[in-house]
């Protein structure tokens, strides 16, 4: 029997009064008529599973999902554990354990968001990535803790507990993505997935002293991922190294416009000589405190030392990459929440269950989900409803005039360089204090422009490290991979 049922009159009605629209007579009994259409049964029963093959039934849980003991948790880096494999895969992650974050869909085992009002939801499908993780050979170890939402830069707003740092016990990991931080840091796995909307993948390798990139807007699909705000987020891999950030990014990236897949461990490194680096000063002196800027200083030399041309510029533009990207991340996010997830006006495959599970997030108590949630759906909805889309508009010429600011000078030099955050790891508890600065200041320009970023490890200050950041233009993650690599080697 099908689920569809078609409009009445009285639905019709009612739908008119909740979005805003007037009815004139007769008009709602022809809307009825309007939605007597077969379409929505022939859709219900066409063989999707089949037809895009993200089923994931072939896989084998060899240990099933369940929620860690504490003792097996000692940075509450993860909210659920298992062992699942694809028996007959074979591929460049072969034996390379990995952590997948807690807003991405594998298909039988619970999805979080690190909230309760997702609580119990089970994907009935595995997420592209997850699909790509699972055909390169990868032993998927459980999924990792986060903010709620994704919504925050330190992981301590998780329903499941806040996430600390193997650098140091009273020290957060980072945010959103910090579980994945986290696990990679402590030696639980090689390589795991994080998402990245304002930095949530850079803060966390920073803090951390791990591998992170921020791919190419549009660079990895995200299906069966929870979106906070599209055309901000990205989802990147998080690894201990340079070579297995690289064989993350090799898997889950989307073949290019040829049909080929970009090969990024062939040849990784790359002599620094004739490398022109731009420094953007203001994310620097004055921005990071004076310990960060010091290894920042000291990772310049290193890098001047292997052959590359170090430059500072100023990119006054950058002022404003605060105001077009909370024009944007509200209003995509209550968009997103309004219409439970369902991929409207992107052109990819999505999740029935996932459209399903965040139906029942939307009817959950409010008990369920916490404040900042609340308090970003509610702001994006009072600027579309409110101010009629105004400010997202103005948000997204904005956007496309910073995009062209940043193209510019990565028309002048191969990337561009910052430290990943102004300061080490902070305390549990020390997030939003007048006397820390915000912690993805240099971060978030990538997300508005869409440009690929990469955090390296550079040092430490007290045993806590110190992040390097490299932006460069579209599509080029294999030059930042590649000057990294170099780096990280120090040849």
């Amino acid at each position: 029997m099908s689920r569809y049922r078609r409009l009445t009159e009285a639905d019709a009605e009612a739908l008119a009064e909740r979005i805003g629209m007037t009815l004139t007579e007769g008009e709602a009994a022809s809307a009825a008529a309007y939605s007597d259409s077969d379409a929505y049964a022939d859709l219900e029963s066409a063989p999707l599973d089949a037809l895009c093959d993200f089923s994931g039934s072939g896989d084998a849980y060899e240990a099933p999902p369940r929620r860690p003991t504490s003792g097996g948790n000692p940075h509450n880096a993860w909210i659920s554990r298992f062992d699942l494999v694809r028996p007959s895969a074979d591929g460049l992650l072969s034996g390379v354990e990995v952590g997948v974050k807690d807003n991405i869909c594998v298909r039988g085992a619970e999805l979080t968001n690190a909230s309760r009002g997702f609580e119990g939801f089970v994907p009935g499908a595995n997420a592209a990535v997850v699909e790509r993780l699972l055909d390169a050979g990868a032993r998927l170890r459980g999924k990792t803790n986060l903010d709620e939402f994704a919504m925050g830069p330190t992981s301590e707003s998780s329903a499941f507990g806040p996430v600390t740092n193997p650098h140091g016990a009273e020290r957060v990991a980072g945010g959103s993505s910090g579980g994945s931080g986290a696990a990679v840091a402590a030696g639980a796995v090689d390589l795991a997935l994080g998402s990245d909307t304002g930095g949530s993948v850079r803060i966390p390798a920073s803090y951390c002293g791990v591998v992170g990139i921020k791919p190419t807007h549009g660079r990895v699909s995200k299906r069966g991922f929870v979106t906070q705000g599209d055309s901000l987020e990205e989802i990147g891999p998080m690894a201990i190294d340079v070579e297995t950030a690289a064989r993350g990014m090799e898997v889950i990236a989307d073949p290019l416009a040829s049909g080929e897949r970009e090969r990024f461990v062939d040849d990784l490194g790359r002599n620094l000589d004739g490398t022109r680096l731009g420094v953007i000063d203001r994310y620097a002196d004055g921005f990071a405190r004076d310990p960060v800027v010091e290894e920042f200083d000291a990772t310049l030399d290193r890098l001047n030392s292997l052959g590359a041309t170090i430059e500072t510029i100023e990119v006054p533009e950058l002022d404003h990459v605060g105001a077009a990207w909370w024009g944007i991340g509200p209003a995509e996010f209550a968009a997103a929440y309004l219409t439970n997830d369902v991929g409207l006006w992107r052109r990819r495959a999505g999740i029935p269950s996932l459209a399903k599970g965040f139906e029942r997030v939307r009817r959950a108590t409010s008990d369920d989900i916490s404040a900042v949630p609340k308090e970003v759906i509610l702001l994006g909805a009072h600027l579309l409803f409110d101010h009629g889309g105004y400010h997202y508009v103005r948000a997204q010429n904005l956007r496309a005039a910073l995009t062209d600011v940043v193209d510019a000078s990565l028309d002048e030099y191969d990337a561009l360089v910052t430290p990943s955050t102004p300061t080490v790891a902070p305390e549990l508890g020390a997030f939003g204090t007048e006397e820390m600065p915000p912690p993805n200041g240099a971060l978030a320009p990538a997300n508005v422009t869409g440009h690929p970023a990469l955090s390296v490890p550079c040092g430490d200050v007290d045993g806590l490290p110190v992040g390097l950041q490299l932006v460069g233009p579209w599509y080029a993650e294999k030059d930042l991979l590649d000057v990294a690599s170099t780096f990280e080697r120090g040849d």
